[in-house]
């Protein structure tokens, strides 16, 4: 996959992005809704903002394609 700083990114890249900070919109939402936040939520919001973090930095270096032919290899043969 490449990475957002690449020349072509490829879509998977742009999902994490856009699912990235979809989680982090949620996250201020339900933040707001909360009159005082209690400890329940604030450990919610720091849990979606390591995974929309790391999908962040995921898509900007780009992860790894599996090789093409790892599905033709015979075991045992």
């Amino acid at each position: 996959m490449n990475g957002l700083l690449s020349d072509k990114p490829s879509p998977s890249s742009v999902r994490l992005v856009v699912a990235g900070y979809v989680l982090m919109f949620v996250q201020t939402y339900l933040v707001m809704l909360v009159p005082g936040p209690a400890a329940q939520v604030r450990m919610l919001v720091w849990v979606v903002t390591f995974v929309a973090g790391a999908s962040f930095i995921a898509a900007l270096v780009g992860l790894p394609d599996p090789p093409s032919t790892h599905w033709r290899r015979r075991h045992g043969r």
